[in-house]
């Protein structure tokens, strides 16, 4: 009968044996299985909304043949920059251009400089993965909130410096430094980016005009050839000018007025920049190649090395001479004369590269109208300060080949020599500032940067499959691999394959995530102690007035 049917058809299924699920699959091979056979994940290649292992969220920039995205690497959750090349629309200069950006990221690895993921390549298409930098670019910020706080300036361009330092050591010259390839950390540190125009070089001449003509030096227009690091210098040099004034050296509607202007030299430096500061712009934009300094030069430089102070307080040898003046216009009680006096304090002064050529010889600094009898008086207050740089009879300022003075230089007002001078009141402020700057010049040194790194282990895994060796980070990142599927066998096989490869990706992603994490904690850790000495000097401050 039917119904004795179908109670056998339910004896039958309940005697099947019961199918027991597999062992969880670890998650790069869950995904890396999904993404050759699921149909959703090939729609998604298919429409540009996931490249391998990265799902694309937004654009974030865009290029003559790329555009930049922001994306997440699936399998560490990680959000890194995507650079999307449309290699159809390259020429053979493009292609040459894009692979020598990949060759560089690959060598150079600092804390200062963009850091390489992974390179993806399809049909059409190549992806380089890089770390996404979420403060944008330091053109932006110099355009939408204008020029940047000597202190705060010194920080950033001394980053810079030992970023191309690291390059120029290695052999690299960047040759494209501007202020679009420059991206923010944050408001403390900055990154440079965008490496198609460098190459490896030893000391041979380069026959090719690169970069931006606003950053240009002189010989890319003048000469044959050139030799690539003091191109680099002159580019910070003009760099350094637009991140403290705002705008460029150099201007003009067109190229070939650009070159003129270049070439010819003239150039004007607010009055109210800092002495240090003044040298080192100066020095980096000398119209010869073989008289500019080194960056490692322009890394010892005073500015660099000294904490720049408030304008009124720092150019101490050129504020005595107005310090003498003021006390004269105010003894005569004219109003006029001390607004022209504050006006001439802070004139713009006239500079050109071609007069830099000669500097042992030629005096270039700060010209001025200085009278007879303020000039013997400033001269004998000058004498007494134990500093090589003076105002000669000319009424310019002499300086040598480059500052770098000692950075006990705080000191030097110590004397007593320009308190006479002045009234009561400024004797009181100008003794706490010497106290200041004394204590600074001595304490304040060139602090190295939390995220030191050291070994290849960095770029790739070191080949071993004995970690009782290794650093502490390679350590846990391999520990974080192998919980999503990516053992040690794994990794020392792909070191071959190098960016291209997806499991050195997620290794290189991860190791970059602790090295935050390790400098968060860092800084979080000076921040309590900096806090914790603060209160205690308060605190004993407190009790001495009680007392």
């Amino acid at each position: 009968s039917p119904c004795d049917c179908l109670t056998e058809t339910i004896a039958l299924e309940t005697e099947l044996p019961v199918i027991i699920p597999p062992l969880s699959t670890p998650p790069y091979q869950r995904l890396t299985q999904a993404l050759q056979n699921e149909p959703r994940f090939a729609e998604e290649v298919a429409l540009g909304r996931r490249i391998g292992m990265y799902k694309f969220c937004k654009d974030i920039g865009r290029g003559n043949f790329s555009k930049v995205k922001l994306a997440i690497h699936q399998l560490t959750r990680d959000s890194v920059a995507i650079k999307v090349v449309d290699r159809t629309r390259l020429d053979a200069r493009a292609l040459r251009m894009l692979s020598r950006e990949v060759t560089t990221l690959e060598c150079v690895h600092h804390p200062n400089i963009l850091r390489l993921f992974e390179v993806v390549e399809t049909l059409n298409r190549v992806h380089l993965v890089t770390e996404f930098i979420s403060g944008g670019e330091l053109y932006h910020r110099l355009i939408n909130e204008g020029p940047i706080p000597e202190q705060q300036a010194s920080k950033l361009f001394r980053q810079l410096l030992s970023a191309v330092r690291h390059m120029h050591n290695l052999g690299f010259v960047h040759r494209d430094i501007k202020a679009e390839n420059v991206l923010l950390v944050n408001e403390d540190k900055v990154k440079l980016a965008d490496f198609g125009f460098s190459t490896q070089l030893s000391n041979e001449p380069c026959r090719t005009f690169c970069g931006s003509p606003p950053y240009a030096a002189p010989e890319l227009f003048s000469d044959d050839d050139y030799v690539g690091k003091p191109v680099d210098v002159w580019a910070l040099g003009v760099l350094l000018y637009f991140m403290i004034i705002g705008n460029m050296p150099f201007r003009a509607p067109t190229v070939p007025a650009l070159r003129a202007a270049v070439l010819k030299g003239d150039y004007l430096l607010p009055g109210h920049l800092t002495l240090p500061l003044i040298r080192l712009m100066q020095r980096s934009l000398v119209h010869v190649p073989s008289r500019r300094p080194t960056i490692e030069q322009m890394i010892q430089c005073q500015w660099l090395n000294n904490p720049p102070k408030p304008p009124n307080e720092i150019n101490r040898k050129k504020s005595g001479f107005w310090r003498i003046k003021a006390r004269n216009i105010r003894s005569s009680r004219s109003t006029k004369d001390l607004s022209q006096l504050d006006a001439r304090s802070f004139a713009p002064i006239v500079c050109n590269t071609r007069r830099g050529n000669s500097v042992l010889e030629d005096n270039f600094l700060f010209p001025l109208d200085v009278q007879s009898r303020d000039e013997a008086e400033y001269e004998h207050v000058n004498s007494m300060q134990p500093r090589r740089s003076f105002f000669g009879a000319n009424s310019k300022k002499k300086i040598g080949p480059m500052e770098t003075e000692r950075r006990d230089t705080g000191k030097m007002f110590k004397r007593g020599s320009c308190i006479e001078i002045m009234s009561n009141n400024e004797v009181l402020n100008d003794k706490k500032h010497i106290l200041m700057e004394s204590k600074s010049a001595v304490d304040i040194q060139h602090t190295p940067s939390h995220e030191e790194e050291e070994g290849e282990y960095i770029m790739k895994p070191s080949f071993t499959y004995d970690l009782t060796h290794l650093h502490p980070l390679e350590i846990e990142a391999r520990r974080i691999l192998e919980k999503l599927g990516i053992s040690s066998e794994m990794l020392c096989h792909s070191i071959s394959s190098g960016p291209r490869s997806d499991v050195i990706g997620a290794y290189r992603i991860v190791i970059n995530r602790l090295q935050k994490q390790i400098l968060l904690a860092k800084l979080k850790e000076t921040l309590a102690k900096e806090e914790a000495n603060a209160t205690k000097s308060k605190g004993n401050t407190t009790s001495c007035v009680i007392l």
